[in-house]
């Protein structure tokens, strides 16, 4: 098999190289996986969490290593894999300090006060089976495998072909963290090896589109193994009249352009009250047109390359899209091969027609569409109106309206002030609703689900115990009896 090829986007320059795995080897590489997880399931959490201590205090020692690295076979800025590396260690240090409690024996209420009882028990599922892509290769290759690690599985992951190299960056410096090479194995390949990997673990998380989204559950749901997906978003920003501007400006700047757009929870569509419009129209303009696009691996780079050329290529179709449909371009919409191959200038439309593929379809790119609105209560109409739900924010001077609109919106996620703080606020889940996905990372939601919920119930033992209690009613009387202290029942605050 032909070694696969990795190059900086940005310049075209070899960055490395990995094997790809034959997919006839994978299933010994999970049972490998498979009897390392069954000793390290019997550790205590505190002995992993040492491990992922090390872990948190070795990738920020080698940040500038994993810097380059993600930069290397992304074409991002210096900024935006800095996001990475403070993400993945929020991460650890957020489960490394909460994840014993969320996993924790917890005594829940038994069938029937003081004389039952009842326990919550967390089991790994085993083998934890993780396919993520190319934006963000450290971040969502890594930060998911850690609260997956700590709850005591196994992980198998395959980083997209395009990025592989940060995965294998990673793996390395939990290695040297302390953790056994089979408890974290990185294979390499196209979506056929995903397929097989399937096909073998006990659960899969995936990262992605919603088109494969679709495939990886219907394959989960033939082995009936459990599953979480995070694909696309429309995400939408809402910014009511009174709102600080230039404030909203600079998160819109933040929330659509980091990552030159390629992010799952970036804003493409703004829906902006009408006396604000043309204001909120012109900072965003000035301020887009500032930025500084190009490739460098100083820190002097906002926007940095697409990931290749053809995904160049598809965003600005849809922005001539856009273009020939009616709208107005205020800022970008400018292909940059003076730059590189894959450089889109950040675009800001106005007057987008609905018509336009833009205005339904994930531009996944630095692109963003202003549209204005006569009220809040149609903000949250047009923003609702997509097939996606993932993230959205609202901008206001007042926190009650812009709470008042977040409640209304059909999102996993709203930010209110804010754009894509949601990815560090680790004590609430995150995730889509709709066509965006299914699952949660984050909190409690995001170490639990790799795990099974095992109920343990303990009844009294006298005269065959609670199960015997029905079989004893033999009149009329007794089970009037039986239903009056039902009724009652529910009317003692401290048994309920």
């Amino acid at each position: 098999m032909q070694p696969i090829t990795v190059r900086n986007p940005a310049t075209g320059q070899l960055s490395g190289t990995v094997h790809p795995t034959p997919v006839s080897g994978l299933a010994s590489m999970v049972t490998r996986a498979r009897q390392a997880q069954q000793r390290w399931a019997n550790l205590e959490f505190s002995r992993r969490a040492e491990i992922m201590a090390a872990f948190h205090d070795r990738i920020i020692d080698q940040a500038s290593l994993i810097f380059d690295t993600i930069q290397s076979e992304t074409g991002k800025t210096r900024r935006d894999a800095l996001a990475e590396v403070v993400s993945v260690a929020g991460t650890a240090r957020y489960y490394i300090a909460h994840g014993k409690a969320f996993l924790s024996s917890a005594g829940r209420r038994g069938a029937v006060p003081i004389i039952t009882r009842s326990r919550l028990e967390h089991r790994p599922h085993g083998v934890v089976g993780l396919i993520t892509p190319w934006n963000y290769p450290f971040l969502l290759a890594i930060a998911d495998a850690v609260p997956a690690l700590l709850a005591g599985n196994a992980v198998v992951l395959k980083p997209s072909e395009l990025t592989p190299l940060s995965a294998n960056l990673g793996r390395e410096l939990l290695l040297q963290s302390g953790l056994d090479p089979d408890l974290f194995i990185v294979v390499h390949g196209a979506g056929e090896l995903g397929n097989e990997l399937i096909r073998h673990v006990d659960y899969i998380g995936f990262t992605g589109g919603t088109v494969t989204g679709r495939k990886v559950a219907i394959a989960a749901a033939e082995r009936m193994i459990p599953y979480s997906l995070e694909l696309g978003g429309k995400n939408p920003m809402i910014v009511l009249s009174g709102a600080p501007l230039k404030e909203a400006v600079a998160g819109l700047l933040s929330g659509s352009f980091s990552n030159a757009g390629q992010t799952c929870i970036s804003m493409e569509r703004v829906y902006v009250e009408a006396p604000v419009f043309e204001e909120f129209s012109q900072i965003v303009a000035d301020s887009t047109r500032n930025l500084k696009v190009g490739w460098s691996a100083s820190w002097d780079c906002d926007v940095g390359s697409l990931i290749h050329n053809a995904h160049a290529d598809k965003v600005m179709e849809l922005i001539n899209d856009a273009v020939a449909n009616g709208a107005q371009v205020i800022a970008g919409a400018t292909r940059r091969k003076d730059l590189g191959p894959a450089f889109v200038e950040p675009t800001v439309l106005s007057h987008v027609s609905h018509r336009s593929a833009i205005s339904t379809q994930e531009a996944f790119g630095p692109v963003v569409s202003l549209y204005p609105v006569q009220s809040p209560k149609e903000a949250v109409v047009v923003a609702n109106d997509s097939d996606y739900g993932l993230h959205a924010t609202v901008w206001a001077r007042h926190s009650s309206d812009a709470m008042n609109v977040a409640r209304q919106l059909e999102t996993g996620s709203v930010a209110i002030n804010s754009t894509l703080m949601i990815y560090n606020a680790f004590d609430v889940p995150m995730g889509g609703v709709k066509r965006s996905g299914i699952g949660r990372r984050h909190g409690e939601h995001g170490i639990q689900k790799y795990t099974q919920e095992q109920s343990i119930v303990t009844s009294f033992a006298t005269a065959g115990g609670y199960d015997s209690i029905l079989s004893k009613i033999q009149s009329s009387k007794s089970a009037d009896g039986l239903l009056k202290a039902l009724r009652l029942w529910r009317k003692i605050p401290f048994i309920q």
